[in-house]
């Protein structure tokens, strides 16, 4: 009797671990994309920068419209108050208030540090499906940060992307990725990311503190904070255009 206890304790355990296999790891990284590309946002963020062990607080707020709208403004500190950003499908705006003109941001510059931080201009403005630029593979589970999680790799299938291969851990549970590892084609490791906080907003389960470390400087890391977090609003089209950006 209690060996087949045994046996079916055994069977019970390789039950849930095929239950847990069975999803391929596009159906995870579907979900994922599910609670994190949104119709539209509108937020509020602080962005604390540590260069050198020296932490720099940035503040600004931004709207967002699917992969190809997007608005930031800077608001502190007083030398970056009224700096704007601004992309329109492929290309990207940026408005110095000293110069009272925009300038634009192309090609590689886009992938650039955005105002001194280990983000970059297409790191934040990001709000694109992974399934539909990575080819993506389950390789595994891992123990993160007292989380159980699964474990992927993405390689890119379009030659659009800021990253040609990725490493994500995500929450088995909730379905958020909470740590990823960024690479180029050449396999250099270039960003390590890491999401400690979520926040329920109506179908979404969406990240709201997000900590970036740029393998490609020394003693760096940036923490993005947003607030007052609004998802699929109704945002006005004056939002997206060269003049809103080029206000006086």
């Amino acid at each position: 009797m209690r060996d087949t206890k045994s046996i079916h304790v055994a069977l019970l355990i390789l039950a849930i671990n095929t239950f847990t296999f069975a999803q391929t790891g596009t159906e995870i990284i579907e979900r994922v994309d599910d609670n994190t590309v949104v119709v539209s946002s509108g937020y509020n963020a602080k962005m604390l920068v540590s260069i050198g062990g020296t932490v720099r607080e940035k503040r600004f707020f931004g709207y967002t419209e699917g992969k190809k709208l997007a608005y930031m403004e800077f608001s502190y500190p007083a030398r970056d108050k009224g700096t704007r950003f601004l992309k329109i499908e492929d290309e990207m705006w940026m408005y110095l208030p000293t110069v009272e003109r925009a300038t634009k941001i192309a090609g590689h510059m886009l992938r650039q540090s955005m105002m001194g931080s280990d983000f970059s201009y297409d790191d934040i403005v990001e709000n694109e499906r992974l399934i539909k630029l990575y080819d993506i593979e389950l390789v595994g589970t891992d123990s993160l940060y007292g989380k159980e999680c699964f474990a992927l790799e993405l390689t890119a299938k379009v030659p659009e992307v800021s990253y040609y291969f990725r490493k994500i851990w995500v929450d088995k549970d909730m379905y958020v990725a909470v740590k990823a590892e960024l690479y180029a084609k050449s396999g250099k490791l270039m960003k390590e990311i890491a999401i400690s906080d979520f926040k329920r907003i109506g179908r979404y389960k969406y990240p709201t503190s997000i900590r970036m470390v740029n393998k490609l400087r020394k003693d760096t890391y940036t923490e993005l904070i947003l607030e007052d977090v609004e998802l699929d609003i109704k945002i006005p089209d004056r939002i997206f255009t060269k003049a809103y950006l080029e206000r006086k």
